[in-house]
């Protein structure tokens, strides 16, 4: 890519990222069980991984995540693997299917279980961790990097701080409730305050139903009125009861009508998250050439 992320975040054209990957990976019956979930097909089935890359960058997505949500050391080492190559080959894979035609972010998940705030590690040991990975996205040759899914303000504020000390641009975006506050409890707006001490790029919501996005994204405006919005959700919704079940989102149409919403509302960059599809992606791309 000839223009630097760093640069193209600057414009006023909105940026499309891509859809979900484990959701895909998961429709083409791949081994998803803990602890490297989504990572294992790194080894197992890399051409799919980079299958599922390229479409949605043949979709029109601007933007790929390399498929690092669980190649954490923590994630790996139970399976007797090595975080910074398992990293490594998910930009590489990334990469290849981008070509010139996509930037490729590097995503920073939760430690544990992204679901489970009471599962979050001591502040000592979220800056460590996320410090090695942060340096291991940065060796792989990532353009900048995704705090993703983050649902503490502790290991949001830990993982944001690693990031950022790459001095690669950092997007942040964290998983609410359906009440709009993080899986912990805590505020919004308390967390997208807690992180703007690290001037992060841009702040983001995702993981949650596309008909929440627009209010979430008025929370995050009314505490950080300068930093970039952007928003990347689910085609259903969970309940602990009955689980997860699919909303009208699923329809890519409907989902775009969303998408909408959410540029009206100050949003610059959006894509997909659980459930999307390329289908999805490609009438993102429609609604952003209109």
């Amino acid at each position: 890519m000839e223009t630097t992320f760093r640069d193209r975040l600057r414009w006023a054209q909105p940026l499309l990222l891509d859809g979900a990957t484990g959701t895909e990976l998961d429709r083409r019956g791949l081994d998803l069980s803990a602890p490297l979930w989504s990572a294992r097909s790194l080894l197992s089935h890399p051409e799919v991984v980079k299958e599922i890359h390229r479409s949605y960058v043949d979709a029109g997505a601007d933007v790929i995540t390399a498929n690092t949500f669980r190649t954490h050391n923590r994630n790996v080492r139970d399976e007797f693997l090595n975080g910074r190559k398992m990293t490594r080959l998910a930009v590489a894979i990334g990469r290849e299917a981008a070509g010139d035609r996509a930037y490729v972010l590097g995503s920073i998940a939760p430690l544990q279980d992204c679901y489970r705030p009471e599962l979050t590690l001591p502040e000592d040991v979220l800056l460590d961790e996320h410090r090695q990975m942060a340096v291991n996205l940065v060796d792989a040759g990532v353009d900048g990097i995704l705090v993703e899914t983050q649902l503490t303000i502790r290991e949001a504020v830990a993982a944001t701080r690693a990031a950022t000390e790459t001095q690669l641009p950092t997007l942040v975006s964290f998983v609410c409730r359906m009440d709009g506050k993080l899986l912990s409890g805590e505020a919004l707006s308390d967390a997208a305050s807690a992180v703007m001490e690290f001037a992060p790029a841009a702040l983001l919501v995702n993981c949650v139903p596309a008909d929440v996005v627009a209010d979430l994204l008025s929370v995050i405006h009314q505490t950080a009125p300068d930093v970039p919005l952007g928003a990347y959700a689910n085609t259903g919704r969970y309940d602990e009861e009955t689980g997860w079940s699919d909303t009208i989102a699923v329809n890519a149409n409907a989902y775009a009508e969303f998408a909408r919403d959410w540029l009206t509302s100050g949003a610059t960059i959006i894509g997909g998250c659980c459930g999307t599809t390329p289908a999805h992606i490609r009438r993102l791309r429609q609604l952003l050439d209109e």
